[in-house]
């Protein structure tokens, strides 16, 4: 793979505790994060987001993926995140994989 086929990624991230996280990292240099979860009654899930609310999201599972979390650790927010924005709450957690 030649450098006109890749991204390089530079990012520091605070290294949070098994039970605590650190957004202030998470929203470093970004000026406009808007994402929205939706899901129809067939349970399928559509996220929207502009570039800002991606590489928001992307921090912060980065953060839950790279750091000592706890099985069980979690975060709630909006299903809708932006400016003045008011909706249903989701939950992010860290799970043990499921068996089927």
């Amino acid at each position: 793979m030649n450098d006109a086929e890749t991204i390089h990624v530079d990012l520091k991230l605070t290294r949070d505790t098994s039970n605590s996280m650190n957004f202030v990292d998470t929203y470093e240099g970004l000026q406009d994060i808007w994402y929205k979860f939706e899901s129809d009654s067939a349970g399928n899930i559509n996220l929207y987001a502009n570039r800002d609310g991606f590489e928001h999201l992307a921090r912060y599972f980065l953060k839950m993926a790279r750091t000592d979390k706890r099985a069980g650790f979690h975060g709630h927010h909006s299903v809708e995140f932006g400016s003045a924005c008011l909706s249903p709450e989701l939950t992010i957690m860290l799970s043990n994989r499921r068996n089927k």
